[in-house]
């Protein structure tokens, strides 16, 4: 071990492991000690005085045996005198025991003999209440000499049941010798408690000493030679214990440490041999490395241009596709419409009502003719005819086509824009727009709901460059969120076969973005699904 310093530094000795845990397990060592000592003294207490209360209720059925057995009916005094002055008196434990007699049928008792002086008994009437005790009952009262005493009654019962007690018996023990007895070994305890404090506490000090500091001084002393540049220093500590496993590993540490001081000496050796031709690897790693830049810039250009051709080409194909398809399908059909359209409004005599309803039924098949024309367009990039459009009138045009089928389908309309509303937009292409929101409504409310259309400024509207968000809500099926990502593409559809053609939100898409907007869908499968899209607003005149 190794010797202790001359100088004892207190305060750098509290900062110490060994003195944390030497406070910490002094502290715990003295309370479980206290606690113990504390413990045994509070027992023995304890049972001296059950002991004593054992010892006074043996000597009261002693009696009560002895009367049973010799006198029951308390006729021989001299006997009774006899064995009460073998039990009890002032230099026994049992001081005193006085005998009652009953008298009568009812609860008197008188005194018949006492181991003490008679004539200083107290007693009364009182006391045969104790007759009805089924067994002994011990009290712990104060003398007149200020000590403690065991009060002891016990009826006097013969073994024929249901006879009545024949007397009582009341005995007393005198605590105060017991007591001297537990008063000395609680002053033993006392004296002898600060000696075993003090032998724990130094024993305590020198195995944390010896299994904790000195070790932790030894290796901290070799990581000081370490730091000091000696590479051979060694931690002394050879223990098969925690501190034994630490010494260990950092013995290996220093081993590895020493070669790999070796290895950066050589490493530093060939370093400095190679420093001549460094610079030329460098500049050489340097031109190789632009070279490589240049051609992968050239390579993301080339790539950037083969997405751009792509998409285009993409594009084209969907185009021609739909145009194909769109023209084989409803041209048709839509010519010989148009034809019985016009045989109709030929005729004399046509009421004025069916009239105009005939001219709306003939724009909207031109309108379908113009769609149709337009797939054609998808290839490039439309000319829009924007010019400012109140959001009012659009409403009121757009109301116009497609009340009488909302009420076919028992689809009621609630809009909510402010007064001034005005956007700067293509007329025909915002038609398109709405109408396919409401047929895709429609489609999704088969029997009947109600569309919420809602109109505010947007989050990215600036003092001079005004945008509209417009949230266009139904209350139908709603869209599964497995297929929520997908809607937008071209000839995508979750109707049946022969009821969708895939293109209604990709044609929407196409036109909020040629407006310069933004479309995205909000939806959650049986509530409903909201359109929020974005309009550049007209400016103010």
């Amino acid at each position: 071990m190794k010797p202790w310093p001359l100088r004892f530094r207190p305060a750098a000795w509290l900062h110490s492991l060994h003195a944390k845990l030497f406070l910490l397990l002094g502290l715990v060592t003295s309370l479980i000690t206290v606690a113990v000592a504390y413990s045994i003294v509070r027992n023995s207490g304890r049972e001296l005085e059950s002991y004593t209360q054992r010892l006074v209720i043996e000597a009261a059925g002693t009696v009560e045996t002895d009367i049973l057995e010799r006198d029951p009916t308390f006729r021989d005094a001299d006997k009774l005198d006899q064995l009460l002055a073998s039990i009890a008196g002032p230099d026994r434990s049992i001081f005193q025991i006085d005998v009652f007699r009953r008298v009568g049928r009812g609860n008197e008792v008188e005194l018949v003999r006492s181991s003490g002086d008679e004539a200083a008994i107290e007693w009364g009437p009182e006391i045969g209440s104790y007759l009805s005790l089924k067994g002994p009952q011990a009290e712990l009262v104060d003398l007149n000499t200020g000590g403690r005493a065991w009060k002891v009654y016990l009826p006097i019962r013969a073994h024929r049941p249901g006879q009545p007690p024949l007397g009582l018996i009341r005995a007393y023990i005198d605590l105060e010798r017991w007591e001297v007895i537990w008063n000395k070994n609680f002053n033993r305890t006392l004296k002898t408690l600060p000696g075993v404090l003090l032998g724990e506490f130094i024993l305590l000090w020198l195995i944390l000493r010896m299994l904790i500091s000195d070790p932790i001084d030894a290796m901290v002393e070799t990581m000081q030679r370490l730091e000091r540049g000696d590479p051979s220093a060694r931690a002394p500590v050879r223990r098969s214990d925690e501190l034994g496993l630490i010494a260990h590993r950092f013995n290996d540490m220093a081993i590895q440490l020493e070669l790999a001081g070796e290895e950066r000496e050589a490493l530093i050796r060939e370093v400095r041999g190679l420093n001549s031709n460094l610079q030329d690897r460098i500049d050489a790693a340097l031109a190789e490395l632009k070279a490589k830049n240049d051609e992968l810039a050239a390579q993301v250009e080339r790539n950037a241009l083969l997405r751009e051709e792509l998409g285009a080409q993409e594009r084209l194909a969907v185009a021609g596709q739909l145009t194909a398809t769109f023209a084989h399908e409803v041209g048709t059909p839509l010519n010989l419409v148009a034809g019985h359209l016009q045989l109709l409004e030929s005729q004399k005599g046509l009421p004025d009502k069916a009239r105009e309803r005939l001219q709306v039924i003939q724009s909207q098949i031109q309108r379908v003719g113009d769609i149709v024309r337009r797939l054609l367009d998808l290839t490039r990039r439309p000319q829009l005819h924007r010019e400012p459009q109140t959001f009012a009138d659009l409403l009121a045009d757009l109301q116009q086509l497609w009340t009488p089928t909302l009420a076919a389908h028992s689809v009621t309309v609630q809009t909510e824009a402010p007064p001034g509303c005005s956007l700067d937009v293509d007329r025909k292409q915002m038609e398109q727009l709405f109408l396919n929101l409401m047929n895709n409504a429609m489609d999704a409310m088969p029997g009947g709901g109600s569309v919420q259309l809602t109109v505010g400024p947007s989050g990215d509207s600036t003092p001079g460059d005004l945008w509209w968000e417009l949230r266009f809500r139904d209350s139908g099926q709603g869209i599964p969120a497995e297929v929520l990502g997908q809607v937008f593409r071209p000839m995508f559809t979750t109707k049946p076969e022969g009821e969708g053609t895939g293109l209604g939100l990709s044609i929407c898409r196409e036109i909020v973005r040629n407006h310069g907007g933004e479309i995205h869908i909000e939806s959650t499968e049986g509530q409903g699904t909201c359109v929020v899209f974005t309009l550049p607003g007209a400016p103010s005149a």
